[in-house]
């Protein structure tokens, strides 16, 4: 048997997307438009990397490489972006025998890996792999790290009636009263994006935070996948106050950015509601589900609305590998550089 790896170009675009669509683990963010948007905007490279097993597809990654100094770097998903995951996807084939999709799985890692070593020769990768592709164990075989993240995903299909009823009395009357003291929740399209923007600018200028993600990235996102977003807006006293952006692939939402901490303390819950809002209009639209992406992490449990609806919580796993240099230099940077940058920025911001 003769595995390949082959480099596809946007005019085998058509092969990448239908590779993605038919798989459990392709996602919204694995389509190659976005891809495209994604690799202009990180300032990385993209490697859309097909796999064949005697001329069959066994899966796609795309990889995105970055060269800093002297560290190469290996990506999926590369920073600046707002992605969870990315990652493998394996074609389905043996949907009903483990041993044959182990099989297929294992050709495909080998083959990458060889064609990493071989071709971008990183000091640092880290993949995040979907959430449909539950095995990390390849990547722990191969001397990856292994760590498990987690979403709280929420049953659609119970309805609308029952997801209110099961949100904890002091939840339901906050949503009530909300509503009662006159904030509506409103449906936009490029404009309201840009509000839900400037609102995130403004609150992360408040804590002395810088915004990851480009405005320019995120138009272009809209003017691509603008069909897959939801985009709604709190509405208080004629003023937006707060925003979220949700996105929508197969039969799931993903809760994606937005809903920053409203300006306005009276006695409402903006955010709360238009949470429920983003929910029940999922319901409205027959999806099966809504996952709040990210949001159950082991420090912070309970502390999301997206929790008080009975959510499951799901594991996925990121993995990483580096050198011995880019491992020191990546624990200076988080045990050193990043406290010490945060302090100089808290001090300007208090006139110190």
């Amino acid at each position: 048997m003769t595995v390949e790896i082959e480099l596809l170009s946007r005019k085998e675009s058509y092969a990448w997307n239908e590779i993605v669509g038919k798989s459990p683990d392709g996602t919204l963010f694995h389509l190659w438009d976005w891809l495209e948007i994604l690799e202009r905007h990180s300032k990385t490279r993209l490697s859309p990397v097909l796999v064949k097993r005697d001329g069959a597809p066994l899966g796609v990654i795309p990889l995105f490489f970055q060269k800093k100094g002297i560290i190469r770097m290996v990506f999926s998903p590369p920073p600046r972006g707002g992605l969870f995951y990315l990652g493998p996807v394996l074609v389905d084939e043996w949907k009903d025998r483990q041993d044959k999709r182990e099989a297929d799985y294992l050709d495909f890692h080998k083959a990458v890996e060889d064609y990493v070593a071989t071709e971008l020769r990183p000091d640092y990768t880290r993949i995040s792999l979907p959430p449909g592709l539950t095995d990390p164990r390849p990547y722990g075989w191969s001397g990856y790290t292994v760590e498990p993240l987690y979403d709280y995903i929420t049953d659609l299909t119970k309805g609308e009636d029952h997801l209110l009823s099961s949100l904890p009395k002091k939840q339901r009357q906050g949503v009530n009263r909300t509503i009662k003291k006159g904030v509506t929740i409103e449906s936009g399209g490029k404009d309201a994006l840009s509000a839900v923007l400037d609102l995130m600018e403004i609150r992360y200028e408040q804590q002395q935070k810088a915004v990851s993600m480009s405005r320019q990235y995120l138009m272009d996102i809209f003017d691509k996948f603008g069909d897959n977003m939801t985009i709604l807006t709190a509405v208080y006293n004629g003023e937006i106050i707060t925003g979220m952006i949700d996105l929508h692939y197969r039969s799931e939402v993903l809760s994606w950015i937005g809903n920053p901490k409203p300006r306005v303390t009276d006695g409402i819950s903006p955010n709360a509601l238009i949470t429920w809002e983003g929910v029940r209009l999922a319901c409205k639209g027959g999806f099966r589900s809504y996952v709040t992406l990210s949001a159950a992490g082991n420090e912070r449990l309970h502390e999301y609305y997206s929790s008080k609806f009975e959510p499951k919580l799901a594991t996925r796993f990121a993995v990483k590998k580096s050198s011995f240099t880019a491992g020191v230099l990546e624990k200076g940077y988080t045990c050193i550089v990043k406290p010490l940058k945060g302090k100089f920025q808290g001090a300007a911001g208090n006139g110190e």
